[in-house]
């Protein structure tokens, strides 16, 4: 798996050492699908999220969808969330005549809020979202579409109010996996307005040993309420790092919430 339990320890204590003590309010959602990079919101106690999406990434080399790709959330406490995703991937080799199908890794992940925001002391939410990730059956990683192995995510989110319609938020984390590890990156800007919601990102991944292979991208996303439990989300962005890989990303689909 390419990690230890010293490495993970090692990490957290770091991220956390770095956090300023405080209660108060929350704010609200900026972060998550569709954007890459997280936000401290949970699922209220008792409900539910699901995110029903069609994911694409376009390389140099090929075109990967996920068809669909779904996270299903629960709210377990007032400050704590469950989350458990499964993407079924379809991936297209430029040079290849025929497609490549496989469910991708599942993953597993509990989000703790630890830290409210106080909008009158101008203070940070900060929430911690670690994940484990396993192949789904073998498939996927005999086709070189996932990693072998497990994998464990140890990211830290943070978020704050700016203004009355704006917010930002961040986060960063540490993938620890079979072979060169990673760290992940980012934050977004977002501004609500009456009917819909607008989110400008920035976020990339850099191998641990590896720094000059960074993959960054801008991403843009909405959100646009439909129904009392039904809202539109959407993204599109690329790399902003020259020629490099992605050269297009997207998500498009539909929250339930109920």
């Amino acid at each position: 798996m390419g990690m230890t339990l010293r490495r993970v320890f090692t990490f957290s204590t770091l991220l956390v050492s770095l956090l300023a003590g405080g209660v108060a309010s929350r704010v609200r959602a900026q972060g998550g699908p569709p954007v890459i990079t997280d936000d401290t919101e949970t699922v209220e106690k008792g409900h539910y999220e699901i995110n029903t999406a069609i994911t694409m990434e376009f390389t140099k080399d090929g075109h990967l969808w996920g068809t669909p790709d779904i996270d299903w959330n629960r709210g377990m406490t007032k400050h704590t969330q469950l989350r458990i995703e499964i993407p079924y991937y379809v991936q297209k080799n430029f040079g290849q005549t025929d497609s490549l199908r496989a469910w991708g890794n599942t993953s597993i992940a509990v989000r703790w809020r630890f830290k409210d925001a106080d909008e009158k002391k101008n203070t940070w939410a900060i929430s911690m979202y670690p994940a484990i990730g396993f192949n789904t059956g073998s498939h996927a990683r005999n086709l070189g579409i996932e990693d072998r192995g497990m994998t464990f995510l140890m990211p830290f989110q943070f978020q704050k109010k700016l203004g009355r319609n704006w917010s930002f938020n961040s986060d960063a984390g540490w993938l620890f996996k079979h072979g060169e590890d990673e760290f992940s990156y980012g934050g977004v800007v977002g501004r609500e307005y009456k009917k819909f919601e607008l989110l400008y990102e920035l976020h990339a991944t850099s191998p641990s040993h590896h720094w000059g292979d960074t993959q960054a991208v801008f991403d843009l996303g909405t959100r646009i309420p439909m129904t009392k439990h039904a809202t539109f989300i959407g993204s599109a962005g690329r790399s902003f790092l020259g020629n490099r890989d992605p050269q297009f990303i997207g998500y498009v689909g539909i929250q339930w919430t109920f």
